[in-house]
């Protein structure tokens, strides 16, 4: 349902989410590598999530990028409308039918339960889903 631009800035989010706590910046190609996304197309994404202010960039060599709100404070609706704005159908495809308008009432529907969500979903809450420890854990 979601486009992979979206659901790259969505890892990229959660990967700053559970470093925020640290106050430091987090470089694109870890991100990149941590979780398999292209790191020029990574790089894009971050573009366009700093113009829209969820996250600010340092430059240099301590560089990389941080989260501007905190992580409960930051809704998926925010991310997702950014690159998928949730636009409510306008026309049903077979609008001439006498069936149409409950076809055009379901798909309102099913964007409003969307939008709910995603609106209820905050970056802590998928990071807390995740349960991803912060440090690789060795077993014996």
């Amino acid at each position: 349902m979601l486009s992979s631009k979206t659901q790259y800035a969505c890892l990229a989010l959660m990967q700053l989410t559970r470093e925020y706590d640290s106050g430091q910046p987090v470089r694109a190609c870890r991100i990149a590598e941590q979780h398999g996304i292209p790191q020029t197309f990574l790089v894009q994404i971050m573009h366009e999530l700093k113009r829209a202010g969820l996250v600010s960039s340092t430059r240099g060599a301590n560089g990389g990028y941080q989260l501007r709100t905190a992580p409960q404070e930051l809704s998926l609706a925010e991310l997702v409308e950014l690159f998928e704005p949730l636009d409510t159908p306008e026309a049903c495809a077979a609008a001439e039918s006498p069936l149409a308008p409950v076809v055009l009432e379901l798909c309102c529907e099913l964007q409003q339960t969307l939008r709910e969500r995603l609106a209820s979903t905050t970056l802590a809450d998928l990071v807390e889903r995740a349960c991803l420890p912060s440090a690789p854990m060795w077993y014996i």
